[in-house]
């Protein structure tokens, strides 16, 4: 990489993390190139050479957050013992509470309100919100393989829409699996996701007092329905 390059990465940086710190101070959809312009001493134009629009940016934001999601999951899961598939799983879950917890910025812009006039380009961001999914997933494929999981009856039968679904994502996205566990998968994720999100909204702590309690038991409580005793 050319010193030119490297100084170009830098702003680029530069300019994401000015993005990120007015997101913070006033929320997503008050993003704006001009008032990160103004901070960075710039012209407005003269920042177009990095992002051309408002919309790359945020395009590079989601794409920085997913990926550094899945990289964290991803980095979980390796330190585990391959077998300890209810130890991976237990790891995975609260990883990505700490994750969202330490990086509420992105994890807001990810799963928060979507941004006024947005529409994020799915062949860019849905192969980097795919990486995180499968590490889930995958905990789940193997723990099944091996006996270990046990598919609870109300997941065998699934309502005929959303089977149909999943069964069009599972050959779109060569997902190696049955319908039933991506279902599993999905309520796995969404059973995080519900909590985190109250959590990020100050809406849960003063409902259940002691948040990191709460989500471990529930957690713990949802490992075991499936056959993934993590014990006490």
């Amino acid at each position: 990489m050319t010193r030119r390059e490297r100084q170009h990465d830098n702003i680029r940086e530069e300019i994401k993390a000015l993005a990120r710190q007015h997101m913070a101070e006033q929320g997503t959809a008050g993003l704006s190139l001009r008032a990160i312009a103004r901070d960075m001493e710039m012209t407005a134009p003269a920042l177009y050479r990095y992002f051309p629009a408002r919309e790359d940016l945020i395009t590079a934001l989601i794409l920085d957050a997913f990926n550094a999601l899945a990289d964290t999951l991803q980095a979980a899961d390796n330190a585990c013992v391959h077998e300890d598939y209810t130890g991976r799983m237990l790891n995975i879950m609260k990883v990505y509470r700490q994750w969202a917890l330490e990086n509420a910025v992105d994890f807001q812009l990810i799963y928060g309100n979507p941004i006024p006039g947005y529409s994020a380009p799915g062949e860019l961001t849905v192969p980097a919100v795919q990486r995180g999914f499968i590490v889930i997933v995958t905990i789940l494929a193997d723990a099944l393989a091996a006996g270990t999981l046990k598919l609870p009856p109300e997941y065998e039968q699934l309502p005929p829409s959303v089977d149909h679904h999943l069964r069009i994502l599972i050959e779109r996205d060569q997902y190696p699996i049955i319908p039933q566990l991506l279902y599993l998968g999905i309520a796995t994720w969404t059973r995080m996701h519900g909590m985190i999100m109250l959590e990020l909204y100050h809406h849960l702590g003063p409902t259940i007092g002691n948040v990191d309690d709460f989500y471990h038991h529930e957690i713990t409580t949802f490992l075991q329905h499936l056959g993934l005793d993590p014990g006490p």
